[in-house]
């Protein structure tokens, strides 16, 4: 975790301020037409939203702002605004203390880590969620509290406009908000962009437009635009007509981006007979080892070490499980490719009465320090990993185009990039894991699910057992040819045709109509999931050698929405498929997906070594990276040495924020960088290969596929 002495002041307070575009845009809407509205902006900045009012000559009766800054403050006041009074105060004393109601609140709310709380504003928060019978948690970002306290300084018939993080739409800790603001409002609007809209920050957004009539209907629309000027083409008639009951048993708001009409068809099938997984069996999280890379290990090592008393079958990661079906033969021949296909299970006397290679092995996880993380720590003997059970069946946590649901005929234990299911006695399996693959359930798993870096879809327990599925034990006659077509590769839709057919059409009786619906639905979803854009900000204009502008991505703003979570997450969803090819002198064949993105990156020479040697693991950008390079689609990485080239396949795990020399006693935290953990794939070229560095001469972005045809 940051320290707050480590991080800027911008951070501290949450200052990004609103793009003039979207203050106006929410004005418009708010204001309406009226000129005797009482507005208050909470958080108000330099004054955006009242400049807008200005410049636009917006009539009103009166305008509070509120700025918890000095200097800020002063800046608002000087705004030529008539009846507007800048109030220099923390918006949490204000909001407890004020007797005056609002027509109208508008505003851009900061935002606020939890740790950036400090406890006087942490009690003052929870006060201002005890008084609408909410309980605020320590993750609670401080747009939250200001949402909340901004609803009760409304009048009976107020408004609210305010931009927030999209989080809103599906992350855990607003979920008591959104159930909040359904209740509280009659009429809610959310408007999402596709692009990027703030300059200074890498956070997508959203704009919340609530309204309260007093009436009985509580009414929802998700409208998307492309960017900030998107909103000059929004037909305004739309936001005070929204077409979509809320449906109050619905988590997560994503759920609204679909139409009436799809809405309409899912409500359909919740209120039939079919059921969820969670009918059928148990959804838990994978075994949680402390140090996955640690305890699975490749058959090699186990035998380095002489550990085969306590290896253990294991299946990790999505490569491995390219069917419906692991069965034993699928795991040896996963140790046969050198897959980390072995879960180490040690006994609490392995250190003691082991053999040799045992005692040699858990000592050498101790001078690493696996004993010092924070799960292995806490136990009694930090080797013994605790529960260990084997399920029936796997569910991927983390997926691409779609989650992988696998029957474990193998006996296979799996760590927590997987989900356990253990399925109920008097249940067909085979028919059970079958009945998963159809449109309806993929459409489900979308709306259930969140996104996670990069347009991964991600699943825990409780939103897999929501899944609604067709079961029917009849089902298990298609198992068989299911588990072909996914071992062979068939694109996806090609399988749902023959399963929608099978399962929805003739098994559950759903009209043509229906079954095309469940399809679009998925499509949909899944389509805006994978093509979010890279979240860039522009930071300084730098010049390629031909001249063409490159700007530099603000890593702390990058900090703010991500931490030290993932930015791009490969190790979940890693699918490469064995490519041969020639390159003189040699027959090379490496497992690669040639659609895949590749970035080329200058190394040091003294870092040369463990790029000649194959050992890297660990690439540290520069204080610099350019904006250009779509970190959501980073997949392959090949290092460039000065006056050699290029020859060294590299696959990114994982792309992350961390500090220059992180892990040690000099290591610097105001000199954030970005970290790829790379895993070598093998040599690409028989010799290293000139190629030009077309960003700052050290990065160059380009794809496997534009490699391989310059070869």
């Amino acid at each position: 975790m940051q320290l707050i002495k480590d991080a800027s002041a911008e951070k501290l307070r949450g200052a990004y301020y609103t793009p003039p575009a979207i203050a106006s845009f929410i004005l418009h809407w708010g204001i309406n037409g009226s000129n005797d509205y009482d507005i208050l902006e909470p958080s108000c900045g330099d004054g955006v939203f009242l400049e807008c009012m200005s410049k636009d000559k917006m009539l009103f009766h009166s305008v509070s702002a509120v700025e918890y800054e000095k200097d800020e403050a002063e800046k608002a006041r000087a705004i030529n605004l008539h009846d507007a009074e800048v109030i220099n105060d923390d918006f949490h004393h204000f909001c407890l203390n004020t007797s005056r109601r609002f027509d109208l609140v508008v505003g851009n709310p900061p935002f606020i880590r939890y740790q950036y709380y400090d406890e006087g504003q942490q009690r003052l928060a929870s006060e201002i969620f005890s008084k609408v019978g909410l309980k605020r948690s320590k993750l609670t970002n401080a747009w939250v509290t200001f949402v909340v306290g901004c609803s009760q300084l409304l009048k009976e018939h107020g408004k609210m406009g305010f931009v927030i993080p999209s989080e809103l739409l599906q992350v855990t800790y607003a979920q008591q908000l959104r159930q909040f603001l359904s209740h509280y409002f009659n009429k809610i609007n959310i408007i999402s962009f596709e692009n990027l809209v703030f300059e200074e920050i890498q956070q997508e957004v959203v704009l919340l437009l609530c309204e309260k009539t007093g009436g009985v209907e509580h009414l929802i629309e998700h409208i998307e635009v492309r960017d900030a000027a998107g909103l000059e083409a929004l037909e305004r008639h739309r936001l005070n007509l929204p077409t979509k009951t809320i449906d109050f048993h619905q988590d997560k708001w994503t759920y609204y981006f679909l139409d009436k009409d799809e809405l309409d068809f899912l409500s359909k099938v919740k209120s039939s007979q079919m059921s969820k997984i969670s009918t059928y069996a148990n959804v838990e999280v994978g075994i949680t080892t402390g140090a996955n890379g640690y305890f699975t290990v490749p058959q090699s090592v186990v035998e380095m070490y002489q550990l085969q008393a306590y290896a253990r079958p294991m299946v990790g990661r999505s490569v491995q499980v390219n069917s419906l079906c692991f069965t034993e033969k699928d795991w040896k021949k996963n140790l046969r490719l050198g897959a980390k296909a072995n879960l180490l299970v040690f006994t609490p006397d392995a250190k003691t009465n082991g053999n040799e290679g045992t005692k040699a092995y858990i000592e050498n996880g101790e001078q690493q320090g696996i004993n010092e993380g924070y799960k292995t720590s806490i136990r009694d003997d930090w080797f013994v990993i605790p529960s260990i059970k084997l399920s029936d069946a796997l569910f991927l946590r983390r997926n691409n185009m779609y989650p992988k649901f696998v029957l474990n005929e193998a006996g296979a234990y799996t760590t927590d990039t997987m989900h356990r299911v253990f399925i109920h006695e008097g249940v067909n399996r085979k028919a059970f894991v079958a009945s998963y693959y159809n449109s309806l359930s993929f459409a489900f798993a979308e709306i259930l699910g969140r996104n996670f870096g990069g347009g991964v879809l991600e699943l825990m327990p409780s939103e897999v057992g929501g899944i609604y599925l067709p079961y029917r034990e009849e089902n298990e006659m298609i198992f068989e040819q299911l588990d072909k077509m996914l071992r062979e590769k068939t694109p996806a839709d090609k399988v749902l045709d023959y399963t929608d057919e099978v399962l929805l059409r003739k098994g559950m009786g759903f009209s043509e109509r229906e079954v095309k619906m469940s399809r679009s639905i998925w499509h949909k979803l899944m389509g805006r999931r994978l093509s979010r854009e890279t979240l860039e900000k522009p930071k300084e204009d730098k010049k390629t050698k031909s001249g063409c502008s490159i700007q530099q991505l603000n890593l702390w703003g990058l900090f703010d929405q991500y931490e030290f979570e993932p930015i791009t997450q490969n190790d979940m969803v890693h699918e490469d498929y064995v490519v041969e090819y020639e390159t003189e002198p040699y027959h090379l064949e490496l497992p690669i997906d040639i659609s895949k993105n590749l970035l080329i990156c200058n190394v040091k020479k003294d870092n040369w070594e463990q790029y000649l040697d194959g050992s890297a693991r660990i690439y540290y950008t520069g204080k610099k990276f350019p904006t250009t390079v779509a970190l959501n689609k980073l997949y392959y990485f090949m290092p460039y040495l000065s006056g050699k080239g290029i020859r060294d396949l590299y696959y990114i795990k994982i792309a992350r924020l961390g500090y220059r020399k992180e892990g040690q006693d000099n290591e610097d935290k105001n000199d954030l960088r970005l970290v790829f953990e790379i895993e070598r794939v093998g040599q690409l070229f028989a010799n290293y290969k000139k190629v030009k560095l077309e960003i700052w001469r050290t990065f160059t972005d380009t794809t496997m596929e534009r490699v391989l045809s310059n070869r």
